[in-house]
């Protein structure tokens, strides 16, 4: 019995110094974001970017961090990673409306206007689709609708009134096909998001070559500061890059970061 104890005691001290830690890099991570919006306010660019960074050192990501650090580049006129940083928080929060002003406004500084190719309208209306609801909300919905599927299943199993039974054989055949049309758009969300890897390119200028300059590549087109990339695969110090008008061309990791 007193044995018993003293591992529950031990236990909830473990428990209690994990919560206390926890709520220590919380505090300090609030302490860290307001002193970086502090710096940011009077113009501290520099000290406030230091700042956020050491809120990333953390391990921790934020959509608000990053979109702050993009502010504070766009102020000092490096937009390229002032894109960067917007594109970043936007994968974590992509309805923010302010931030959809921003990227739009640092994205009229950049000197290559991609036009992205045009999809085949079906193509075009499942992507639409797939991505009409933020993730967020979609997991959750896909959640609740399997739980309604099988809480309607288990109502038509054990219900001994008919009426109870065909309203749950009714609901569950409704979210049940909800689940599996929203079930499978997630999915298809997920593998895009994991298969696509995308950057912005930081240099001034970068020449993109028809291949690794080793393999006898030649210029193929320019491109500048601030533009977006899909890197479709790598060779060496090597990245090959897509841009949305369908353009195909290679440059080095040093011209680019991944957002």
């Amino acid at each position: 019995m007193i044995r018993t104890i003293s591992w529950r005691v031990i236990i909830i001290f473990l428990i209690a110094i994990f919560c206390r830690v926890i709520q220590s890099y919380a505090g300090e991570r609030e302490r860290l974001f307001s002193e970086g919006n502090l710096f940011y306010q009077n113009g501290k660019h520099h000290e406030a970017l230091k700042t956020y960074q050491k809120i990333l050192d953390t391990g921790y990501e934020s959509g608000a961090v990053y979109y702050n650090m993009g502010n504070c580049y766009y102020k000092l006129h490096d937009i390229g990673r002032a894109i960067l940083y917007y594109e970043r928080a936007k994968r974590l929060m992509p309805e923010d409306e302010d931030l959809k002003a921003n990227l739009a406004l640092a994205n009229l500084a950049v000197v290559d206007k991609i036009t992205p190719r045009p999809q085949f309208i079906l193509f075009r209306m499942v992507r639409v689709f797939i991505h009409l609801l933020p993730r967020s909300i979609l997991m959750w919905g896909v959640i609740g609708l399997y739980l309604c599927s099988v809480g309607s299943l288990i109502v038509w199993i054990v219900s001994r009134k008919r009426i109870f039974r065909l309203m749950g054989f009714r609901l569950g055949v409704f979210s049940g096909i909800l689940f599996l049309i929203f079930g499978l758009s997630l999915i298809s969300r997920l593998r895009e998001e994991a298969k696509t890897v995308e950057g912005i390119i930081l240099m001034d200028k970068v020449d993109v070559m028809s291949a690794p300059s080793g393999d006898g590549g030649v210029e193929v087109f320019s491109l500048h500061e601030g533009a977006k990339v899909r890197i479709d695969q790598t060779s060496g110090e090597w990245l090959k890059i897509v841009l949305a008008d369908g353009k195909i061309g290679w440059v080095k990791w040093n011209a680019l970061e991944i957002i």
